[in-house]
Formats: structure tokens, C-alpha cells, sequence
């Protein structure tokens, strides 16, 4: 790959199946768009069937309007693009919504070869979903959490070298690691919580791809750059400024730019066999020291697991080598002295 910021240019069959969340906006839909064009199957999923549907054929349009360009010097006819995109709901704010849509994932009988874990929230203000977890917490971190183990057994049996990908963010350089707060009960701040829900993102993977046989699925996390999309609009302090500075002097990417990352971690050949690497910009490089921290990731994965044991089964906890019982044995274990404020 070397210094390469290009997508990768791979031609995909229509039976490698890739699933995105929320790629109706923005860096997700520059990643499906950039896969449909590749020639793969994508899912869209994501909670607005009207703006996925529209996504959609903007996406179809965009596509055939390139092709078309292409032609335009050349005589032999090519055949034109068979763009295989659809819509499937997903409610990520809602843990039941997750648990539908694994079911009728399941039910379409389709395979799963990427997995890559896009949408996001970013909110000035204190929120709690309806399962009553700050909404960074769930809908950027927990909810993408569940909806992995869930589709494991799938991804699995899909094949060698099937990917999960976690759009992440360098905003995990604001997280503060306290496990006395992590549901915003004494304090909130939105780059904070941000910030939070990437780290645990990053954290996840390390102790996910630990779990799994990197020759059959590779887990990866990747800092797109600083991107001009809505989810950034309501930041504050350093964070927005900064934002601000570079959406002004057009130092900040746009979202086609943006998918880059993603795309080479969702298909690029010499990643086969690989784990547990966190790019940032298209590089592969450490992710904030706290990220690699063994001992919280072990917490964090705990504490997750526990959030989510009345949405997990000995079917699904036995792909990652536990059953229910061991939840409460882990946390029954974990050092009391470690996770509070850092």
C-alpha cells in the first residue's frame, strides 16, 4: 500500500456481501458506493428507508453517469455496471432494533464477507436511549458490539479472509477512561463521551481479534481524517475549533476522501491474515496509549458483555470461547482498583 491515499482497485464478485451502517451519508455512503462500483453486494443499514432508498439511487445514477464518461473515448462496448445495493432497517439507539435486524438478516439467507461498522452519533447535549445508555455509549460503541457478536457465526462460515471494519475516530485522544462516569452519572461533555466511544471501538477490536482466527476474519479500526460531514457540528472547545479551521481553509476532506481508509481496510488484498490494526489516514499506526491498554480493555469488554447479557446466548458468547455463566464470573473477577478516572 506504501504511502497510497487511492482505493483500492479490486473487482469484486456479486456473492461477496458487505454490510454498512449508515451509508445512506456522508463517508458511508462513499463506502458503499465505492464497493457497489467494485462490483460487490452491499446492505445498507441504517434507520431512514426513504433516505436510503434515495442514497440508493443517487448511488445507482452516479455510478452509471462514470461509467458512461469512461466510454466516451473507447469503441468496444463494455457491459454496463450491475449495481447490487439494498436497504435493510436498523435502529442502532435501540438494542431490540439490533436484535430484529440479526434476525432478518439471518432469514434472507444471505452471506456475510465484510462487516463494517460506520454510523454515528455526535450530540452537544446529555442523551440517554431508550435501554438507558448515554447515546455515544450505544449507538456509536454498544449496539455496533452486539450486532458483531450476533453475525459472527455468519461472517465465519462466510469464508476466509471476511473483514470487520470500525469506522473510528481520532477523537479517542479525548477519552477519559472512568467507569464511575461512563454513563455520563456525574458529568457530561460531548467530546468526552465522543471520544469514549471510539476508544472502546479500538479497545473492542484488540480484545475481539485475540478471540478469532485472523486467517478467517480480520477485525481493523480506522480514523477516516478529519471529514466535512454533519456528524461534526456540534463539538465544542479545541475539538470544534479545530474542525472549524479546517472545514474553512479546506484542509478538511470530504466524504469521498473520507471512505479511503475504510475501503482499503474493507478490501485491500495484502491485508489477508492481519489483525488488529488501527490506520489513521490511510496509515497504519498505534492508536492513543490508552487504547492498547490491556488491563481497561479487558474492563471494557467485561462491562460491555454485561450491558448486553440479556441480548446474548450461549450460541453466540460460544464464538468468542464463553457462555452466560461467565459474564458474571469475569466481572466477579475484575480488579476493583482499576477503572476509575484516569
Amino acid at each position: 500500500m506504501g504511502g497510497s491515499v487511492s482505493a483500492p482497485d479490486v473487482t469484486l464478485s456479486k456473492e461477496r456481501t458487505f454490510l454498512i451502517t449508515g451509508a445512506n451519508t456522508g463517508i458511508g455512503y462513499e463506502i458503499a458506493k465505492g464497493i457497489a462500483r467494485s462490483g460487490g453486494s452491499v446492505i445498507i443499514a441504517c434507520r431512514s428507508e426513504d433516505k436510503a432508498k434515495e442514497a440508493i439511487e443517487k448511488m445507482k445514477k452516479e455510478i452509471q453517469e462514470e461509467f458512461d464518461q469512461k466510454q466516451v473515448d473507447k469503441t468496444d462496448e463494455v457491459a454496463a455496471p450491475s449495481i447490487n445495493v439494498q436497504y435493510m432497517h436498523l435502529d442502532l439507539s435501540s438494542l431490540k432494533s439490533v436484535i430484529d435486524f440479526v434476525k432478518k438478516y439471518k432469514e434472507s439467507g444471505l452471506p456475510l464477507h465484510v462487516l463494517i461498522c460506520n454510523a454515528g452519533v455526535f450530540v452537544a447535549d446529555k442523551e440517554l436511549t431508550s435501554d438507558g445508555f448515554e447515546k455515544h455509549f450505544q449507538v456509536n460503541y454498544l449496539s455496533h458490539f452486539l450486532l458483531t457478536l450476533h453475525l459472527l457465526p455468519l461472517i465465519k462460515r462466510s469464508g476466509p479472509n471476511s473483514r470487520i471494519v470500525n469506522v473510528s475516530s481520532k477523537g479517542h485522544w479525548f477519552a477519559e477512561f472512568n467507569l464511575e462516569n461512563i454513563q455520563a452519572q456525574k458529568s457530561f461533555h460531548v467530546n468526552t463521551f465522543y471520544g469514549n466511544s471510539k476508544l472502546f471501538q479500538i479497545m473492542s477490536m484488540y480484545q475481539l481479534s485475540k478471540r478469532l482466527d485472523k486467517e478467517t476474519v480480520s477485525v481493523f479500526s480506522v480514523h477516516p481524517g478529519f471529514v466535512d460531514t454533519n456528524i461534526l457540528k456540534f463539538g465544542t472547545g479545541f475539538l470544534q475549533f479545530t474542525i472549524d479551521l479546517a472545514v474553512r481553509f479546506g484542509m478538511a476532506r470530504k466524504p469521498v476522501s473520507g471512505a479511503v481508509g475504510p475501503l482499503i481496510a474493507a478490501l485491500h488484498p495484502s491485508l489477508n491474515g492481519e489483525t488488529a490494526l488501527y490506520f489513521s489516514e490511510e496509515k497504519q499506526k498505534p492508536p492513543f496509549d490508552m487504547a492498547r491498554d490491556e488491563a481497561k480493555q479487558e474492563i471494557i469488554w467485561t462491562y460491555s458483555l454485561q450491558c448486553l447479557k440479556g441480548y446474548l446466548n450461549d450460541d453466540v458468547l460460544e464464538e468468542i470461547g464463553l457462555k452466560l455463566e461467565d459474564i458474571q464470573t469475569l466481572e466477579e473477577a475484575r480488579d476493583p482498583t482499576i477503572g476509575t478516572e484516569i
